[in-house]
């Protein structure tokens, strides 16, 4: 499984689980993109790969097809990846009653926990192998306020594989020669 496959099967998870939990206009999107897309204006939650870790040893392991007299070779390896989520919600002392960045991680928190997720990972061949703790670590904005940057990490247990074919020797002659 790559990279992008993986936020292929959570991305849409996170971003129908917000708008179930009654949170509108939050956009969901990777932090560190390839290209310059500026900074959105309203509440985002981001996320970024921090790692991956290979698991064990690479498996290794061969199937013969005799009616096309084809042999697959497979190898396969365990990996954990490891994602980091953090939200940026502009606070105003106007807005008292606004969500904050801290409960919108929060609550993707939960949503990464959830059953729901667990068993639309499941289904796509993924285990979420844990969640660690919301911590809320803060920065100055542009405008010189500070900002929360409330943050998590998930990590992902799934297996990446590898298949190739070729054909194989049916026949051979033996030729032993005197040296």
């Amino acid at each position: 499984m790559l990279d992008n496959q993986l936020v292929q099967v959570f991305l849409p998870v996170i971003n129908a689980q917000l708008t179930a939990y009654g949170y509108t206009g939050v956009t969901v999107i990777a932090a560190n993109q390839p290209t310059q897309q500026g900074i959105p204006t309203g509440p985002t939650v981001y996320f970024h790969k921090l790692n991956d870790h290979r698991l064990g040893f690479l498996r290794r392991f061969d199937t013969w097809n005799e009616l096309t007299s084809v042999m697959t070779h497979t190898e396969e390896q365990q990996y954990e990846t490891t994602f980091q989520v953090n939200a940026l919600v502009i606070q105003s002392p106007a807005t008292p009653n606004q969500y904050t960045a801290s409960d919108l991680v929060n609550d993707v928190c939960f949503i990464m926990q959830s059953d729901y997720t667990r068993e639309i990972l499941y289904n796509n061949q993924i285990s979420i192998l844990r969640v660690t703790d919301v911590t809320n670590g803060y920065f100055v904005d542009d405008k010189d306020n500070f900002e929360a940057n409330p943050s998590f990490d998930f990590t992902l247990s799934y297996v990446r594989s590898k298949v190739s074919t070729g054909k194989v020797v049916s026949q051979a002659e033996l030729d032993i020669n005197r040296v």
